[in-house]
């Protein structure tokens, strides 16, 4: 080979190895696309152990409080029917999946903060979408998922 062909060559090929190492051959994902909203998973699945209201529940040992979602507290109007929803579709002893909001991961209470997911349905909207709950408009800058879909159609 030429020289001057072999100063095209090697850097060629060693930058066509360092794009391969870097990001790799493909995906590996398998998963067919639903068109759901699927977060980046950052956070854990675990098992509901109790629903305090309809926007916080315990996931294992963990207090959860739904990211952009406010339901009634105890001794509101419309209290029960939140909590009672929560724990139709979160019911207690179920799995979820817990996605940690990565632009406020807690709250003042020291809760952490995200989306949550049971028996495939996602609390956080169904919460909205069932009038069980409003969108927490003050944080929609101040959450990661405040530009989503689902959020921007309440009021985010």
């Amino acid at each position: 080979m030429n020289p001057i062909r072999r100063y095209y060559v090697v850097p060629i090929v060693i930058v066509m190895f360092s794009i391969i190492a870097v990001f790799g051959f493909g995906s590996s994902d398998t998963t067919p696309d639903t068109g759901n909203f699927e977060p980046i998973f950052m956070g854990y699945e675990g098992q509901i152990t109790r629903v305090i209201d309809g926007d916080t529940l315990i996931i294992d040992l963990t207090t959860i409080r739904l990211s952009l979602v406010n339901s009634p507290e105890r001794g509101e109007p419309g209290y029960q029917e939140a909590r009672d929803f929560a724990l139709t579709v979160c019911p207690v002893g179920s799995n979820a999946e817990f996605v940690e909001d990565s632009w406020q991961q807690t709250d003042k209470y020291g809760r952490s903060l995200g989306l949550v997911y049971c028996n495939d349905m996602f609390l956080n909207e169904l919460l909205l979408t069932n009038g069980h709950a409003e969108i927490s408009t003050y944080f929609c800058d101040k959450s990661e998922f405040g530009t989503e879909d689902w959020a921007r159609a309440y009021g985010c």
